[in-house]
């Protein structure tokens, strides 16, 4: 007992061993005088299953739906965080002429001025992180304040990708799906079975390539009438369709004819994009249709379309407490600007 008092301060001072109600050592007399062959401890033939577990060095990240629309409609800085508002100058050249004569003052030429406007939206997200918390996933490493930091920056693009697409309610700050500038929708021709009944007007309701090629056409012939005569065969253009949809570019018929292969031969310069919010099964709840956009990508060396923002990305400061630290980040969008609305036809239900 006299040892153990001894012993005790340093054990827990030194060792972190703390026996509140111990008086003193265990008798090594007591336990030689337990009778032979009966175990002091419980049966056991297995270890901890820890020691038979293999934990991979790589972090396999989730699958998410990639954010594609700068990659498609481009990108540009538009203004800067305390910008607001943005106008976009566009002028229209105008005038007439008559018959010439020596004393005649009729004919004219004129320009008219208009000044568009957006609104810019921005928005933030938190990153936090506590000691504790870090220390525990090191221990499985897992880089966790990184990860983390990802993750603001996945959740950050993943809304500026959604205000690109669908735009803001109740701002003039528009999507390029559903900017109010864009001309009306048209709709599919109606698709044939094998039978040659009317089957329906989706892409699904075919396996023909013939007949989703004459909605591709169809759309090009109602681009040539809005670009005024400023559209050829030649003109780079975009095609973007659902991305639910993009095995119908593998149709093919019974002459072998790949409906990929008719838009490379008679659309040489045609660029074609697949979009996950363009359809309803990947668009999240955010499209009630699934649609296909085709849009000239440039007009007299001007741009057709952008999406803009006021700020990428804008880390502000780190803030520490006791045992816990934190970091807002936030971005600013002008959603989709349409320079050209008229370069663009959407068809609908494919």
């Amino acid at each position: 007992m006299n040892m153990f008092r001894k012993d005790a301060t340093r054990l827990a001072q030194d060792w972190g061993v703390v026996m509140p109600g111990v008086r003193g050592y265990y008798s090594e007399m007591a336990a030689d005088a337990l009778p032979p062959g009966l175990p002091v401890t419980a049966p056991n033939s297995g270890i901890p299953a820890i020691f038979t577990t293999y934990t991979d060095p790589k972090i396999i990240k989730a699958i998410i739906t990639p954010t594609k629309s700068e990659d498609i409609y481009g990108s540009a800085k538009k203004g800067d965080w305390v910008t607001d508002t943005a106008q976009f100058p566009m002028v229209e050249l105008s005038g007439y002429t008559v018959a010439y004569d020596d004393y005649s003052q009729a004919g004219d030429t004129d320009a008219n001025a208009n000044w568009p406007q957006r609104q810019s939206f921005h928005y933030q997200t938190w990153t936090k992180w506590g000691e504790r918390e870090v220390e525990r996933m090191g221990a499985a490493k897992i880089d966790w304040v990184n990860q983390k930091n990802e993750a603001s920056i996945s959740v950050l693009n993943k809304n500026q990708n959604l205000i690109n697409l669908f735009g803001m309610s109740g701002l003039e700050l528009y999507g390029a799906l559903n900017d109010p500038n864009l001309p009306a929708a048209i709709a599919p021709l109606p698709k044939l079975t094998v039978s040659g009944t009317s089957g329906g007007n989706t892409w699904l309701d075919t396996s023909d390539p013939i007949a989703v090629y004459n909605d591709i056409l169809k759309a090009f012939q109602k681009l040539t009438v809005q670009m005024g005569g400023n559209l050829t065969l030649e003109t780079p253009m975009t095609l973007v369709i659902p991305t639910e949809r993009q095995q119908c570019l593998l149709y093919t018929n019974q002459f072998q004819v790949v409906l990929s292969d008719l838009l490379k031969k008679n659309l040489p310069n045609l660029k074609i994009e697949t979009l996950p919010e363009a359809g309803t099964t990947l668009s999240g709840g955010n499209s009630s249709v699934t649609m296909m956009q085709l849009f000239v990508d440039a007009v007299d060396g001007q741009e057709t379309v952008t999406t803009a923002f006021t700020e990428k990305l804008r880390a502000h400061a780190v803030e520490r407490y006791s045992s816990n630290f934190r970091q807002k980040k936030s971005q600013g969008s002008w959603g989709t600007i349409w320079f050209y609305p008229m370069a663009c036809v959407t068809m609908t239900g494919i």
